[in-house]
């Protein structure tokens, strides 16, 4: 499986076949589409790599070099997975300056797919045309949860981010069959799914073929592929059904000490999902007696009393003494990566600014 052999591309619905590609893309206003045209002459280039851009959500971006071959291989996984069908439409609104872009691009030579391409936004799918038929529709979960219809779109894979409760329960009324995937760029995009709505809605990741896990001593999840030249060592938390499934609890490096107790951000954050409205995180903040404290932060201008007060009740009564946060802080908006996921980091060090 050579990559000078995928060198056909569709985009709404022209065909195009080598440097056409580059040049009809450059020609194009849509800054997508350059970007498109940017990455096909990398593609269509003697260089068997290509660099790709991390992004940031989990500490500074940083370059990393991915095969052609590696990325084709995690093409066809994806188009053994969904049953990808020659000229089936596949929905590009994902900026292409990182992974999972490209691999929309890589899926469509592969499996020659045509390209609809929507400039990234906060609703693509509104921007769809009333009658279009989509197969597959890549989102992250903002996207999603903006979006009001699903209208005539058979698949959507949500990634770049977690998925709420609140989402999750309004994707149990949509039509389109809806998938979550965990990956990350080190695995050249998602590596396992879990469907979110209709028949195997499950709450657990089940690993691509070939794929499969194990837990370090940190009980961090090391992932094995078979077309990466060694294994993934994340600091994702995970519980382990087998091999073969997980479930993601979190980040190891986002553990707060507070006092000795050793704190997971990401379970107090589900507990209060049902009753948050606004996008929202905990994170230690230095403490002299504690050594971290646990706080909320919650994007928002300042509650009024009665909301204060009606807040504080909610996380008395769901929350142990140890995990009930110490103070809540309002921040107009939170710090995000490029890929729009809430920069922790950068929010927390806004408080000084405010």
């Amino acid at each position: 499986m050579h990559y000078k052999n995928f060198n056909r591309l569709s985009i709404d619905g022209t065909l195009l076949t080598g440097q056409e590609i580059v040049k009809y893309c450059l020609s194009q206003p849509q800054s997508n589409l350059h970007r498109i045209g940017e990455f096909m002459k990398d593609w269509l280039s003697e260089d068997a790599g290509l660099t790709v851009r991390t992004s940031g959500s989990t500490g500074k971006p940083k370059e990393i070099r991915l095969e052609k071959k590696q990325m084709l291989a995690s093409a066809a996984a994806t188009a053994a997975y969904f049953n990808f069908r020659k000229d089936e439409n596949a929905l590009l609104s994902l900026n292409v300056d990182y992974i999972a872009g490209k691999m929309m691009i890589v899926r469509a030579l592969y499996s020659q797919l045509n390209l609809v391409c929507i400039e990234p936004c906060i609703d693509p799918i509104s921007q769809l045309n009333s009658d279009a038929e989509i197969h597959f529709a890549p989102l992250t979960p903002m996207q999603m949860d903006n979006c009001s219809d699903t209208r005539g779109i058979r698949t959507i894979l949500l990634g770049g981010g977690s998925v709420s409760a609140t989402l999750e329960e309004k994707l149990q009324h949509v039509e389109a069959e809806v998938f979550h995937g965990y990956g990350m760029t080190e695995t050249i995009s998602h590596i396992a799914l879990r469907r979110v709505n209709g028949p195997g809605k499950s709450a657990f990741f089940t690993a691509m073929p070939g794929v499969s896990f194990e837990l370090d001593d940190r009980n961090c999840l090391v992932i094995h592929v078979p077309y990466l030249d060694c294994p993934v060592v994340t600091n994702d938390l995970a519980e382990l059904s087998d091999t073969y499934t997980m479930e993601w609890r979190g980040r190891v490096d986002d553990i707060i000490n507070s006092g000795g107790i050793k704190i997971n951000p990401s379970e107090i954050e589900t507990r209060l999902l049902p009753w948050m409205e606004r996008r929202y995180f905990v994170a230690g903040l230095p403490d002299e007696k504690l050594g971290q404290k646990l706080c909320l932060f919650i994007e928002s201008e300042p509650f009024n009393e009665s909301e204060l007060h009606h807040l504080k009740k909610i996380i008395n009564h769901s929350e142990h003494k140890y995990h009930k946060p110490r103070e809540i802080y309002f921040i107009r908006q939170f710090a995000e990566t490029e890929t729009g996921k809430i920069h922790r980091v950068n929010t927390v060090k806004m408080l000084s600014e405010q």
